[in-house]
């Protein structure tokens, strides 16, 4: 891979989150070795980065250990600095990207994703930074993948279209790109088959997110992308299982979005292959015993007429919610990481904003 090399480009994104408040302090940065701490006190992600890989020095536990320690201090930020905690939790992914840390350390590199998640899910952050923000959630999906650990995937990917959702109004062309990146981690067989709730769960958030002409317009390739995808998954058949009528919802929702005047000008061929993912979902077997309603609904999105589901916005945008504030291992059957078990911390009264 040439996630090294990238890694930089990729980060400098998060840089534009704004200054520091470098005279913030709280429990979890006081307990930092004093290097680490000098540098995340001088909100440089470049010089977080290196002072974890100064002493570390070539140890990977230790290095995994070092970006626990700094995704706590960056989730105690979360209430009165957000940017400053988006720029640290990227310098604590930065450090558990590489093969050999999550080799030594999968249960630590599954710690730092958690804890980005749960950083990402504060209002305050998509908010804040919205650019930074999708950022972060690019890097956690990019970093959860090459752990192939795919419920690990799930919840990233989840929690990347959950920001994508938060951020479709203020930087929409980066919300229909990180829904695509989304939906691609969830197309993904061994997802499907360790998630298929979660798969269910994104790809009707992402339908919602390429639902608004703003999204489309901005991005009509991105958009595409999505619709198709979000037609391939909710039609197979463990995930259309998971919750047939929003999967139905859902495929009105991407046939509505390839048909739209933007995509359709942009990227012409989307809607052949929406179309036959449709009629081929409307013959089979194992979908019509999920749903027995399955072929005329199908057919009904077919021919332009509504097939009597809720708004596919309205029902992904509360999907969307929902998912916001429950993780997605509600299921039995889909241990992925849980993005409540710790609640993020406010900054001690120490702290000035």
């Amino acid at each position: 891979m040439h996630s090294k090399r990238l890694l930089p480009v990729v980060l400098a994104g998060l840089l534009i989150a704004g200054p520091l408040a470098a005279q913030q302090s709280n429990t979890a940065s006081a307990s930092l070795p004093p290097a680490l701490r000098a540098a995340v006190s001088s909100g440089n992600l470049s010089a977080v980065s290196q002072a974890i890989a100064t002493l570390s020095a070539g140890n990977p536990e230790r290095a995994a250990a070092l970006a626990g320690q700094v995704i706590a201090a960056a989730e105690q930020l979360v209430a009165t600095n957000p940017q400053a905690a988006v720029q640290i939790a990227g310098a604590a992914l930065d450090s558990v990207r590489g093969s050999a840390v999550q080799t030594a350390s999968p249960q630590q590199t599954a710690t730092v994703l958690a804890a980005v998640a749960r950083i990402l899910a504060a209002p305050a952050v998509s908010q804040s930074a919205p650019t930074a923000a999708a950022t972060l959630a690019t890097v956690a999906l990019q970093t959860a993948t090459t752990t192939n650990n795919p419920t690990l995937t799930a919840a990233a990917a989840q929690s990347a279209v959950n920001v994508a959702t938060r951020t479709a109004v203020a930087n929409p062309a980066g919300a229909a790109q990180l829904s695509a990146a989304a939906m691609t981690a969830v197309q993904s067989a061994a997802v499907i088959s360790a998630a298929p709730q979660v798969a269910s769960q994104v790809a009707t958030s992402a339908a919602a997110v390429v639902s608004s002409n703003t999204v489309r317009q901005a991005a009509p390739q991105a958009a595409a992308q999505v619709a198709s995808a979000v037609a391939q998954v909710m039609t197979t058949p463990s995930v259309y299982q998971a919750a047939p009528q929003a999967a139905v919802a859902a495929m009105a929702s991407a046939y509505a979005t390839v048909n739209s005047q933007a995509v359709a000008a942009a990227v012409p061929t989307a809607v052949q292959t929406v179309t036959q993912t449709l009629n081929t979902a409307s013959a089979s077997s194992a979908l019509n015993l999920s749903n027995t309603t399955n072929t005329a609904q199908i057919n009904a999105i077919l021919s332009g007429q509504n097939p009597g589901q809720p708004s596919s916005q309205n029902a992904t945008q509360q999907t969307a919610q929902q998912t916001t504030q429950q993780p997605p291992n509600q299921s039995t059957n889909t241990p992925v990481f849980d993005v409540g078990t710790r609640p993020v911390s406010p900054a001690s009264p120490t702290g000035g904003a």
